[in-house]
């Protein structure tokens, strides 16, 4: 961190010491305009985010101070370095060009001497082709998309989202994990010539999503009466990665194909083809508007001033919560059923992206990075861990998403829903101090302190283009952490020692010779992985 920056980052700390004194009521109190003065609106004229972070432990001071680190760490330049193709994923000497992914035909990024857009545009264009023909043939009843990451999250969240708007022309299966029961279950719901799979993985070399394939493969074999490498299997199948000839390597043989590229990371390919799913399901037109909500909040992150920034304000929020070390988790609500799948697929966006400990000269980082992610469906939450929230010894930061209108919904019901979301937001703010009473009285047992901070994001309805603003604004404050943090938000290792001792442990498994203690490089005399495998082995053998 520069000297100008760690200076102002000081500030920021003295700031969160500051308003450990400070209470919501005392700074709503002391200010009238609070709630229109903390309030941005994210708005490209055709859809519309307020956003309301006046409810969060912060005050105009501490919001200036933290602009001006922005403004020191060079976050909407680097922000614009970026869009242009820098290699900001320097561990793996890659850009990071999900944006590029929802660019307009006529824009130029240049990656090794090739315009990347118009790549990306030839591929939507033979998307669009594929999508329609599938849609007019009405062959396919079933899409059972196979990945695990952002090739499952990132699909499965459209899906579900756009049902509360669209009617899907074919119902989608998402299949991620090792255990094949979720698999067996989905083919159940399936008949053999009316169901198209779609199998997603960056590299191909994942193990999950080779492993389902294969599954998939044989069951569809069996229900045709073909052999697996028969070519009425391969018109059934389709590969999305940016390797396609790997999966026809492991086996993985389909007729038809679709492109992303190596400078896309898996849990920000959401506008690419690995949402090739939901895009057969709703049409292209659907992913086109989805794609221009997310292109709106591009443009406005790097154009906007700092001081009217709604998305660059909210992730220097995150960092004045997270990164000072006031909090360590964030629950993520969702007034709205259809974003049930968003608490999950923000887990990996942002824990995967800033769950880092190093910073890019390879020193300990000085900012703390990613909180925990968590969360629920509203008002289900209410009746889950709100009490928590209110009344526990750790204080949580809670990020309320809600909506005006929602599709096919009972009005009355759905103004009770926005009430209590609004009421949520209310008492976690203000709580209910009750009088001084008896240490005794039953009520010290109902009293709730407030002073638990929130953000409210209200939008006018759940459409194609608000989800792609909401999904570019969280990807876009992932981005701004990682400036402040001076982490590197883009590549995942921690991911990859897992899954190389898992394939180690797996041989130990199935091989009948004695296990043996060390497992990988550590040097570890690990006896406890080997009585593990050991106890396994016998019980796996026992009827």
């Amino acid at each position: 961190m520069a000297n100008e920056s760690f200076e102002v980052w000081q500030q920021v700390l003295a700031n969160a010491e500051r308003l450990k004194t400070s209470s919501l009521s005392q700074l709503f109190n002391g200010d009238k305009s609070r709630g229109q003065m903390l309030s941005k609106t994210l708005s490209d004229g055709q859809s519309e985010i307020i956003v309301d972070f006046s409810k969060q432990l912060i005050d105009q001071t501490a919001l200036k101070d933290l602009l001006a680190l922005a403004k020191q760490s060079k976050v909407l330049e680097k922000f614009a370095e970026m869009r242009s193709g820098a290699k900001v994923n320097f561990t793996e000497s890659q850009p990071a060009l999900h944006t590029a992914l929802r660019a307009k035909s006529t824009d130029v990024v240049n990656v090794d001497g090739k315009n990347v857009v118009r790549q990306v545009h030839d591929e939507l264009s033979k998307i669009q082709v594929f999508t329609e023909k599938i849609r007019s043939e009405k062959k396919f009843k079933k899409i059972v998309n196979i990945g695990i990451g952002g090739c499952d999250l990132g699909p499965a969240l459209i899906y579900d989202a756009l049902q509360t708007n669209q009617e899907p022309d074919i119902e989608c299966l998402f299949i991620a994990n090792f255990d094949s029961t979720e698999i067996n279950l989905a083919l159940a719901k399936c008949k053999p010539h009316e169901t198209l799979f779609i199998v997603s993985s960056k590299s191909f070399n994942t193990a999950e999503t080779l492993a389902n394939a294969q599954i998939a493969a044989r069951w569809l074999a069996k229900g045709l009466g073909v052999q697996t490498d028969d070519h009425q299997i391969a018109d059934q199948f389709v590969v999305v990665s940016a390797n396609p000839a790997r999966a026809a390597e492991v086996g993985v043989v389909a007729a038809n194909s679709f492109q992303i590229w190596p400078w896309v990371g898996g849990r920000y390919s959401i506008s690419s083809a690995m949402s090739l799913a939901p895009i057969i399901a709703f049409g292209s037109d659907v992913f086109a508007e989805f794609l221009a909500g997310m292109r709106s909040v591009d443009d406005q992150m790097q154009n906007t001033l700092p001081e009217d920034n709604a998305t660059l304000i909210l992730g220097l929020i995150d960092v004045f919560n997270f990164g000072t070390r006031r909090f360590s988790s964030q629950a993520i609500l969702t007034y709205a059923s259809a974003l049930r799948s968003l608490p999950s697929y923000l887990q990996q966006l942002i824990m995967e992206s800033n769950g880092k400990s190093v910073r890019h000269d390879g020193s300990p980082t000085i900012v703390a990075t990613a909180p925990v992610i968590w969360g629920g469906v509203g008002t289900n939450s209410q009746h889950a861990f709100m009490q928590m929230l209110h009344q526990g010894s750790q204080t949580v930061p809670v990020e309320f998403i809600g909506f005006a209108q929602l599709a096919n919904v009972d009005i009355s019901s759905h103004d009770a829903l926005v009430a209590n979301m609004l009421a949520q937001a209310k008492a976690l703010a203000f709580g209910d101090a009750r009088d001084e009473v008896g240490e005794n009285s039953i009520e010290v047992h109902r009293a709730m302190p407030g002073n638990r901070p929130s953000t409210t994001l209200l939008a006018k309805s759940l459409t194609p283009r608000t989800l792609g603003a909401l999904i570019a604004m969280y990807e876009h404050r992932v981005f701004v952490y990682g400036v402040i943090a001076q982490i590197n938000s883009f590549d995942q290792w921690g991911v990859e020692l897992g899954k190389t001792l898992s394939l180690e442990i797996e041989n130990q498994i199935v091989d009948k010779s004695e296990v043996t203690s060390s497992i990988g490089q550590s040097g570890v005399n690990d006896t406890s992985t080997k009585r593990l495998i050991q106890s396994y082995r016998q019980m796996r053998r026992k009827k």
